[in-house]
């Protein structure tokens, strides 16, 4: 399944980005980009996501994190929706 262009801070959409998003896939915030890393989060299993900025390691919140933070993730950087 492809991922939406948009998700909500909600538990379904955090749960739906979790399940089909891949380690190297790009999501966007207003005012950031985040990686998809190989590493998943201990307590919850959600993928773990590292600015795009960092070098490569390991993922540092993972997307119900980054979903409560910032309010939405986009799959295409904001200015392009």
């Amino acid at each position: 399944m492809h991922l939406k262009p948009h998700y909500q801070p909600t538990r379904a959409d955090a749960a739906d980005l979790a399940t089909h998003a891949q380690p190297g896939d790009r999501l966007y915030v207003i005012g950031g980009e985040f990686i998809v890393t190989d590493d998943t989060s201990a307590s919850t299993g959600s993928p773990m996501l590292r600015p795009a900025n960092t070098p490569a390691g390991p993922g540092s919140i993972t997307i119900p994190q980054l979903l409560a933070r910032c309010g939405a993730i986009f799959t295409q950087p904001p200015a392009q929706q």
